[in-house]
């Protein structure tokens, strides 16, 4: 069976804020291990588990989780979560109001997920249901040296917009 038809996508529940915090902590981890210069910091779960908290009360966001219903769990277990994607909705410029923009914040796949086409089923999930909500135009911030997503993003049709350079000062961390 194609691993990607098991999959099942779905809106985040009040229920999920405890692991989907888990994820995000995962994501965050793995997002420091490829920028050296970024750490977490020793709070970082306790952070993490409050901002998705804040999550949930947001309505210009959107959160998906993907879990793969087909697992063997225990009765009355959930589930477990395959990743996740969150994204916004906001006007750019805001001064002027012009354009609604649905930014793909975060899009995370479990490593022993990957390769399987789950990140895709997830991320067209978030553009459709950010485009529901009156996206004029995509963005996707993806970090410099994270080459898989800026392929999967490139695959979906993004394009480069914009680059943000950046610099530490002298005497700077």
């Amino acid at each position: 069976m194609d691993r990607t038809s098991a999959a099942h996508m779905r809106p985040v529940r009040r229920g999920d804020l405890p692991r989907l915090g888990e994820l995000r902590l995962w994501y965050l981890a793995e997002t420091a291990r490829l920028e050296p210069r970024l750490r977490l910091a020793d709070d970082a779960r306790d952070r993490v588990a409050s901002t998705v908290v804040g999550w949930w009360g947001q309505d210009d966001r959107v959160v998906l989780l993907l879990e793969d219903p087909h697992a063997l769990v225990p009765s009355g277990e959930e589930p477990p979560l395959l990743g996740y994607a969150t994204g916004l909705i906001s006007v750019w410029p805001p001064v002027f109001r012009v354009q609604h923009v649905g930014e793909i914040a975060e899009c995370f796949i479990v490593p022993s997920a990957r390769g399987k086409g789950h990140g895709r089923l997830l991320l067209a999930g978030l553009v459709d249901a950010l485009v529901r909500r009156g996206a004029a135009v995509l963005r996707a911030p993806v970090p410099a040296k994270n080459d898989g997503s800026l392929g999967l993003f490139q695959a979906l049709g993004f394009t480069p917009w914009m680059r943000v350079l950046e610099k530490t000062p002298p005497g700077g961390r």
